[in-house]
This record gives C-alpha cells, sequence and structure tokens, in this order.
C-alpha cells in the first residue's frame, strides 16, 4: 500500500513537472520552530511505547462456542467405535490411541486363529487373549468416552 501511494506522489510529480506548474509561493506559509504545536501532549517517559501518541498493544481476542457435551452420547459412541466419543468430546489423539489399540488386538486375535503353524491348544489361548485384550480395551473406551464428556462439562463450567 506505500509502495501505491509513493508510484502516485512520483507520477503526480513528473505530471506538474512535464506541465510546468508549480504551487503558488503565496498560499505557503513559512514554518518555523515556534509555530509548530504538538497535536497531543508527549510523556514525559523515557520509555519508547509510551512517547508513540494513542499507542495500544495489540490484543488477539479468540472467541470459541464451546458447548456442553451429552456423556451418554459419548459412550454410545464409544461402543459403536471404540473411540469415537473421545473425539466427540474434542480429544482427538485419545480416541485414536483408543481405536487402533482395540482393532489391533483383534485383528492380532483373528491372525492367530488363521494361523495354522500353532499348536491347536496354544493357538486358542494366544486368540483368546488377544480378543479379551480388544475387548477390555472397548469396554475401557466406552467408560472414558463417558468420563471424558463429564469433565469436559466440568471444565466447562470452571472458566469464567
Amino acid at each position: 500500500m506505500k509502495n501505491l501511494f509513493f508510484l502516485l506522489f512520483v507520477a503526480f510529480n513528473l505530471v506538474l513537472a512535464q506541465t510546468g506548474e508549480k504551487p503558488s509561493q503565496e498560499s505557503v506559509e513559512p514554518i518555523t520552530p515556534t509555530a509548530i504545536e504538538p497535536r497531543f501532549p508527549m510523556p514525559e517517559s523515557q520509555d519508547s511505547v509510551a512517547q508513540v501518541p494513542f499507542f495500544r498493544p495489540k490484543v488477539i481476542v479468540h472467541r470459541e462456542i464451546v458447548l456442553p457435551k451429552d456423556p451418554f452420547l459419548a459412550g454410545a459412541l464409544s461402543l459403536a467405535l471404540s473411540g469415537t466419543g473421545q473425539a466427540y468430546c474434542g480429544k482427538w489423539l485419545k480416541g485414536i490411541g483408543f481405536l487402533a489399540g482395540s482393532y489391533l488386538s483383534y485383528g492380532i486375535a483373528i491372525g492367530i486363529r488363521e494361523n495354522q503353524s500353532l499348536q491347536p491348544g496354544a493357538q486358542g489361548l494366544a486368540a483368546g487373549t488377544f480378543l479379551v485384550i480388544g475387548l477390555a480395551m472397548h469396554v475401557w473406551s466406552v467408560v472414558d468416552g463417558v468420563n471424558t464428556a463429564n469433565t469436559h462439562n466440568r471444565q466447562l463450567l470452571e472458566t469464567p
């Protein structure tokens, strides 16, 4: 923007120089040091910030509408798909962790069950162990989804 004004100023002066017109000297009053009065009283502080008239520091305001979360909905979402209750409450990484943990356990259980190189007893025990781990993480996700929604609502009420 400053460059645009500078270019317009230069262009205006070039046009005046080509036409030969000069501003009239009669209307211009000489400026003397006593004729200059400050428009704003300058503070007597030595601080450079205080010497700038009408200086105001920039204030950045973030306005965000935060709604309370329904704990029942958070639990139901986590029951349908592990980790979605946490994502609903804004805890995305926590939700991704629950989703990855529970379904990784389910996938390992299925992979062990389909593996024919293990003995039948060890195969069933290992697959059952990972299935129980996956189910436990899924249930934990449901309970944590409800707790995350309640924590979110408590924090919402405490902020001014």
